[in-house]
């Protein structure tokens, strides 16, 4: 039987200079997973105007429910997506926003996964909502998101004692290790340091183009990236975590599951937006990068 997958937290649109594109982490990783197979649903909050209902349309186009997502008094999230000349993103985050204020649900079906980030958790309502559900048998990923300025490691730290399986990039890694007193720019001593700090069962770093490593209370396993020409970063991050979550419930062994979550990120990161469609033949064709 399947594994129940709940996605919290935010759905926005991402406004780029040439027009808007449907994104948000949590959502960008639901949308993944429901096209790797999973059976999952999502829990946030638009608003009730224009954009709101463009995105829960969006939502139904791409297969996912939207009975828990609820409607709210403040403006469906935007976020202003500013790209380098590498493609790199960095993000304008309106506030507040409708997926700010998620409210509690008393009948929301039983889960085996919870996947959250961080930067849902940066207005107190959809905060508690969330501590609320990690009350549970459920396994827990936590998806380290800092988008400054809302990064606040008391909320963070109380996230990652809870939380089994974390995924973070490596500057996400260095930020927490240097919070606790510990000023070493090694990403394996960081993650090291990190890992037995907050107790973590699999701790995931990713390392953009790359790759990534994977630490658990065994081992450390390393992938190398991927060669693609990339269009933009956006959604990369979230369909790598989709792809990890989709594999590790399948009780795939961590090397491969780490293996496909690299190819899925480096071809979402070859494509525009965040939720382009996947084809499986073209990934299967990526070639890895070689570390010199």
């Amino acid at each position: 039987m399947k594994s129940r997958i709940l996605c919290f937290g935010e759905m926005l649109w991402d406004i780029f200079p040439d027009g808007a594109i449907p994104g948000g982490a949590p959502m960008n990783v639901a949308i993944s997973l429901n096209k790797l197979g999973s059976d999952v649903f999502m829990l946030s909050s638009c608003g009730k105007d224009k954009h709101g209902e463009n995105l829960l349309e969006y939502l139904r186009e791409n297969g996912l429910s939207t009975q828990f997502i609820q409607q709210n008094k403040y403006p469906t999230g935007l976020v202003n997506v500013h790209l380098s000349d590498q493609k790199d993103a960095s993000y304008e985050i309106v506030f507040p926003s409708a997926w700010d204020y998620i409210e509690q649900v008393e009948a929301l079906p039983e889960f085996d996964v919870l996947v959250y980030g961080s930067l849902s958790c940066r207005n107190k309502v959809s905060f508690e909502t969330l501590i609320g559900l990690l009350d549970t048998g459920a396994l827990k990923v936590f998806d380290v998101n800092f988008r400054p300025p809302f990064v606040d490691q008391d909320s963070v730290e109380q996230l990652l004692k809870k939380s089994d399986v974390v995924k973070m990039n490596h500057e996400e890694l260095l930020q927490l290790s240097a919070w606790n007193g510990f000023d070493s720019t090694d990403l394996e001593l960081a993650a090291d340091f990190v890992f037995k700090n907050y107790s973590l069962k699999i701790l995931c770093v990713t390392l953009g183009a790359e790759g990534a490593f994977l630490k658990t209370p065994n081992e450390k396993l390393y992938q190398n990236g991927f060669v693609v020409d990339t269009k933009d970063t956006v959604g990369a991050g979230d369909a790598f975590l989709a792809g990890f979550i989709h594999q590790y419930m399948d009780d795939k062994p961590l090397d491969d599951a780490l293996k496909f979550a690299c190819q899925l990120g480096a071809w979402v990161a070859s494509q525009k937006g965040a939720n382009p469609p996947f084809i499986n033949e073209n990934m299967e064709k990526l070639s890895e990068r070689k570390i010199n």
